[in-house]
């Protein structure tokens, strides 16, 4: 997610006003699909309506930003989630938000969103007293989300000591290289902290002139490879930042931010930098990202075990003989039959669970049948499905609209309907 904040003149009056000055961006369903492969498959649902705890992604980044008080929301669906995300925003989000849906191609980069919507992102009427060029969050992530693996690419984060200031970035092909640093950065940044387990969390903040820079780079393709390093650099490379033009983008905003930092009382000459990347790194509570399904698991399980919603839902039927856990979820109109057992699991809505079935760690999403003796562990279950009686299944995804004959018996496998794609 993104925020831009305005580059418009502010009064000291208005200096009060602390969110309306933010336009969000919510990129939906970008980055490399396949690392959640079946979950997000056309027979399931896109990545922003994957659900954590029955409720779906985009839920949770629409609920913070209304509590943050950033009221103008555009959300960018692909063209191929466009019906299904243009549906939750119309019909089954209950927020008080108003988004707008803005619809592009597949298979761009995040960079490549921004431009192709460009004129979509207007000025509002805030600039921030104290603005970076822009602000990354960063997390360390807990022992049960890992380090690396698949879709959690391990990066060099340098972070100046005294100014919390984002001074290196380098991550994929550029960690199987030597580990080195300019010595422009270490003469203006001589104390830096290099970081390698630190995660990037994909939220943004940008000053507004930063959208131009864009528009105008063609090569920028992806915010994290391609922008977020390009700015880093800019701060104590001179010549890169003469020669791609960024320092008078940047004093194109020079006049309206002195105007607001006049207002302020920390003002200071010395904050006239041309780029200046700012790094807050989240290591208060629980922060991660479900781009894997590992991870969506992972999420999942921790917004379950925190949610305040009903274990049971009022409108499901469970029977008396059966157990449901206190670590796991059943959504709406959901029946369970006798003899059965649900622990540290998410069942959602419209759900058909038979007799003597046991399901364990497992996330099953909407209107999926669970025929009688049916044993699941560590699985994902995708909206539609059908598992057959007698099955046995560890380790597993189950895609959309998928039957798993019966007696079936497997771990770690990838269970989906063929599709020519010819």
């Amino acid at each position: 997610m993104l925020l831009f904040d305005s580059d418009k003149k502010q009064t000291k009056q208005k200096l009060q006003v602390r969110y309306s000055e933010f336009q969000a961006i919510v990129l939906c369903g970008y980055g490399n699909r396949y690392l959640l492969y079946p979950l997000t498959e056309d027979n399931n649902v896109p990545k922003a309506l994957l659900p954590l705890a029955n409720k779906p992604m985009l839920h949770y980044v629409l609920d913070w930003l209304e509590r943050s008080g950033v009221t103008d929301v555009i959300v960018v669906s692909e063209s191929s989630g466009e019906h299904k995300v243009g549906h939750y925003i119309k019909n089954d989000y209950v927020g008080k938000l108003k988004p707008n849906l803005e619809v592009v191609k597949e298979d761009v980069g995040t960079a490549d969103v921004l431009r192709a919507i460009k004129d979509k992102i207007k000025f509002l009427d805030l600039h921030r007293t104290q603005d970076p060029t822009f602000t990354a969050l960063y997390y360390e992530p807990k022992k049960s989300e890992g380090g690396g693996g698949s879709g959690n690419s391990k990066q060099f984060v340098g972070v100046d000591i005294n100014q919390s200031r984002l001074v290196y970035v380098a991550s994929g092909a550029d960690l199987d290289q030597e580990f080195s640093l300019r010595m422009s950065l270490l003469w203006k940044f001589p104390r830096v902290n290099i970081h390698t387990t630190l995660q990037d969390s994909h939220l943004y903040i940008f000053k507004r002139w930063v959208i131009d820079l864009v528009a105008q780079r063609k090569a920028i393709s992806s915010v994290r490879e391609h922008l977020v390093p390009l700015l880093v650099k800019c701060q104590y490379q001179k010549n890169l930042l003469e020669r791609e033009g960024i320092d008078k983008l940047a004093k194109s905003q020079e006049n309206h931010q002195k105007t607001a930092l006049e207002y302020s009382a920390t003002w200071d000459e010395r904050d006239k930098e041309p780029v200046r990347c700012q790094v807050y790194i989240y290591n208060t509570g629980f922060c991660g990202r479900g781009n894997t399904v590992a991870k969506y698991c992972d999420l999942n399980r921790y917004l379950t075990k925190i949610s305040t919603e009903s274990r049971v839902s009022p409108s499901a039927e469970v029977n008396a003989k059966t157990q449901v856990g206190s670590d796991s979820l059943v959504g709406d109109d959901t029946k369970i039959d006798e003899r059965t057992s649900i622990k540290r699991t998410t069942i959602g809505s419209h759900c058909v669970i038979g007799k003597n079935v046991k399901i364990t760690n497992s996330v099953l999403m909407d209107n999926i049948i669970v025929e009688d003796g049916v044993k699941l562990e560590g699985c994902v279950v995708c909206n539609n499905a059908k598992i057959m009686e007698k099955c046995s299944l560890k380790d597993c995804e189950v895609g959309g609209g998928y039957v798993v004959v019966t007696e079936t018996q497997t771990k770690n496998e990838q269970l989906v309907e063929f599709r020519d794609l010819s």
